[in-house]
Parts: C-alpha cells; structure tokens; sequence
C-alpha cells in the first residue's frame, strides 16, 4: 500500500501532531521526500519524535523507511491528491465537489492497496463455508451483505452488538467465517470476535482503514478499506464506499465460486 495512501486511511485516527506531519506531507508530498526528519518536523510545527511516531504508526521501521516508501508512492502513481476539508468559505457546490472527491479518492486508495490474489483466494475459502458471520460497526450495512449471502443459499449472520458478539464467541467452528469492518479499528469486541473465530479455525476477513491494529494482525486476511474522513462537524458523516465495494467484490466472487450466476437482478444457481 503506498506511503500517501496509508497516511490517509490512518488520518481520521492520528494525534494532532502526527496530524500536522500528515497534512504537511500530503501537501506537498515531492517535498518532503526530499526532505530529512528535522526539515520535516519544524515544516510541520511538531517535534522530531513526532514524525518517527507517525512513520511507526503506518508500519515503517523508522522515517527513512517512511522516505523511500513516500518515493516509491509518488513514481507509482504520480501526482498525488491533497486533502482539502470543507470550511464555511466553501460554497455549496463546492461542498458537493469535495464530498464526492472525498468517496472517489478513498475507492482509489482501496484499489491500489488491493491484493488481487489474496483477495481471490479469500473468496474461494468463503465459497466453501457453512456459516458466515458479518460483524461491524453499522448494523444497516453488516444486514445489507449478511442478506445477499442468504440469497447465495449461505447461512449468514449479523454480529453487531456486544450480547450477540459475546454468545456466539464461544460457538465458531472451523466451517465459518467471520467477515469483520471497523473504519478506526479501535473496536475491541470485534478485535476479540476475530481472535475467537481465528482459535476456532474459522476463516477471519477484516476491513479496516487502519492496518496497525491487533485485529489486522490477527486475521487470515486483511484488505485496507480506505476512510477520509470529511471535515470536522458536529456529528459524524460515515463515509462506508470502500467497505461496500470490497464486500461487493467479495459477494459477486463468491456467487462465481458458488456456481451463481445473476441476470436480471435475480441470482440463479447454476
């Protein structure tokens, strides 16, 4: 996954300094490149030990490693989007064009960072499974996906409260699978329902923005679900395009596994 695209998916969960380093960089990400650590934090406002934290956080073993991954993003994709939150100056158009830029650069940055044959493979090993558990964040969209494997003929369920999470955590066998999101990845009860299916031999599949987390760490599979977030308000606007389209690819491959085939909006079995 490219260093620019990592940065972010990890924004929403970054402290204010590391934050300073991130906006830095993604503003001008050629310059910073060319730029050593020192350079770096006094650009950005924020201590040397600021930007190794952020280097650290995104999975490097230090900032030098966080440069040459920064070099290699920019050849691969050259120029590179910049993050640019509404304000009240914005007009209302503008306000629809960020958004929309928003949703679009986080299918990018998902796209990118996809590993095609991981993806494939975990998708065959889900075809084969009796039982699939979906467990995240929003109950709406975990029902929305559990209902399109009910309509590939598998049993699927949802598991997005503390009380259905916790009765069947003890209950996963080896022919399930648990297909988990969580944007920040800071949720601990799916931590431990992906931990519990992983001891159970089941297959785990995890979403996530952030992959520096014990669940992504834990799973058979993890696919970073880019999440930008908006702009600062009051409330939270969910931005969930990237977890919808990997689990779309997801139900659209297991059908072909399954030997689904769909025309008409209707899935037919072969």
């Amino acid at each position: 996954m490219p260093a620019n695209n990592k940065i972010r998916s990890a924004y929403g969960t970054l402290p204010s300094a590391e934050r300073k380093v991130a906006d830095f960089i993604l503003d001008d990400p050629e310059r910073a490149m060319r730029m050593v650590i020192n350079e770096i934090a006094e650009a950005a406002g924020v201590s040397v030990p600021s930007v190794t934290r952020l280097a650290r956080r995104l999975g490097y073993k230090g900032f030098l490693d966080f440069r040459v991954a920064l070099a290699n993003g920019a050849a691969a994709n050259g120029a590179t989007q910049k993050l640019s939150p509404i304000t009240d100056e914005d007009s209302d158009s503008t306000v629809i064009d960020k958004l929309c830029g928003y949703s679009i650069m986080s299918l990018e940055d998902t796209y990118h960072a996809l590993d095609k044959e991981a993806f494939c493979r975990a998708a065959h090993e889900l075809a084969e499974k009796n039982r699939v558990f979906v467990c995240g964040e929003s109950a709406t969209l975990a029902n929305d996906i559990a209902r399109s494997f009910n309509l590939l003929g598998m049993e699927a369920i949802t598991l997005c409260d503390e009380l259905s999470m916790k009765i069947y955590r003890s209950r996963f066998t080896k022919g399930d699978a648990v297909i988990a999101f969580c944007h920040s990845g800071r949720n601990k009860e799916i931590q431990e329902e992906i931990a519990a299916a992983k001891e159970a031999g089941a297959e785990t599949i995890y979403l996530s923005s952030y992959a520096g987390n014990q669940a992504a760490n834990t799973c058979d599979y993890f696919f970073s679900a880019s999440h930008i977030g908006f702009t600062k308000l009051p409330f939270r606007i969910e931005n969930s395009s990237s977890v919808v389209t990997l689990c779309n690819l997801l139900i659209t491959l297991v059908a072909r596994f399954r030997g689904n085939s769909i025309e008409g909006g209707r899935r037919k079995r072969k």
